[in-house]
């Protein structure tokens, strides 16, 4: 069955011109050295499993599971080969043949098909998050609050809701209507809840009646705005922003301002899934530049050639070592450029980061844009 699937991306396996320009990006590759974890050696695999002198197995399965899907391979890559799209390829293939995915992953796949989020709660407490927020099922706008953030990371789905309140918006949340996104099962390679979870959150969305739907995880936002398109067979029947989008268009209008000063150095991390797959790099910048006190500093890989957090890809649950060195390395580059605060807008980025900055005894914070928003806001 492998065999058979790797035909499809036969051209691309044999354009690979192994020149590692992608391998010298890889965060995985440069913890782990071997060759096959980095992109070049994974399609030298590609090759000898195409041509029958590789049999897939528990060692080959491993290799293309150390990978975060950051995309910074497709960057850089000389022959324009779309390797995160072969990655994932291969994992569904994998899964097909009975041989992916990690032992770890087939719990999440399991929770979502019984309580639609990764975190096995319950359906009915997917907006107990909002505490004495008033919530609405309709309105021109909708919050996709996410599976982490409706179960692990509250804050940050009550401060993106008093942000969008407090700018006078009807904002509408779907509650228990709102299932996961399917990210981490597309990403780990279990695709066969996808279609359902696209149709159904969809048509959900669609049901509030808001013409724009704005989440704060970039893992929904990516999936909702890139992958859904096709699933969906259509254009999606509203506009999908990540909320920091949403918020640098408010500032710019001068609809949303500032009221008091936050007087640290603050440096900004791009999560892979709003710079590197979806090309955002502005967004964020101009709200930190917008806060009155703010200093912001950037670090050496920025933008384009950000670096991961390790947290992505299904990395942090497969392989939490892997990811924790990897946010480390990003931890220690914050930490060169002076700054007190470490920024990001990614809940994912968060728990990484914020972990590998206890795991260094470092002198920093991680703080989500939107935390920094409520508060020079005064709200």
């Amino acid at each position: 069955m492998l065999q058979e699937k790797l035909r499809s991306i036969e051209n691309d396996i044999y354009t690979c011109a192994q020149c590692a320009f992608c391998t010298a990006t890889c965060p995985v590759a440069e913890q782990k050295g071997w060759e096959t974890y980095g992109p070049r050696g994974k399609m030298y695999l590609l090759k000898l499993l195409l041509q029958n002198d590789l049999q897939a197995n528990e060692e080959i399965k491993e290799r293309f599971y150390a990978c975060t899907t950051c995309s910074r391979c497709a960057k850089v890559c000389q022959t324009d080969l779309k390797l995160v799209e072969i990655w994932e390829d291969v994992r569904s293939w994998l899964v097909e043949d009975n041989l992916g995915p990690l032992e770890v992953h087939k719990g999440i796949e399991a929770s979502v098909a019984q309580s639609h989020n990764t975190y096995r709660e319950s359906a009915d407490k997917r907006d107990a998050w909002a505490g004495n927020l008033k919530l609405n099922k309709k309105g021109k706008i909708a919050f996709y609050v996410g599976c982490t953030s409706s179960y692990r990371m509250q804050q940050l789905a009550q401060d993106t809701m008093k942000i969008l309140q407090s700018l006078g918006e009807e904002v509408a949340v779907l509650g228990e209507d709102e299932w996961c996104c399917g990210s981490v099962l597309l990403r780990t390679g279990q695709r066969r809840q996808f279609k359902e979870i696209v149709e159904h959150n969809v048509q959900a969305l669609k049901n509030t009646g808001a013409k724009i739907v704005v989440a704060s995880c970039t893992g929904c936002f990516k999936t909702i705005s890139g992958d859904y398109p096709s699933i969906y067979g259509s254009e999606l029947p509203f506009k999908m922003m990540h909320i920091s989008q949403y918020l640098a268009q408010q500032i710019e209008s001068g609809k949303l301002k500032f009221t008091k000063s936050i007087n640290e150095k603050v440096t900004y991390h791009d999560p892979c899934h709003l710079g590197l797959h979806a090309g955002e790099y502005e967004a964020p910048r101009a709200i930190l530049k917008a806060i009155p006190g703010l200093e912001l500093i950037e670090m050496d890989n920025v933008r384009e050639e950000s670096r991961c957090c390790g947290a992505g890809g299904g990395l942090k649950a497969g392989m939490p070592d892997i990811a924790l060195a990897i946010g480390q390395v990003r931890v220690n580059e914050a930490e060169e450029t002076g700054a007190s605060i470490l920024a990001s807008c990614c809940p994912f980025c968060k728990t990484n980061l914020s972990q590998a900055i206890e795991a260094s005894n470092k002198n920093l914070v991680q703080k989500d844009i939107t935390a920094l928003v409520v508060e020079a806001m005064g709200l």
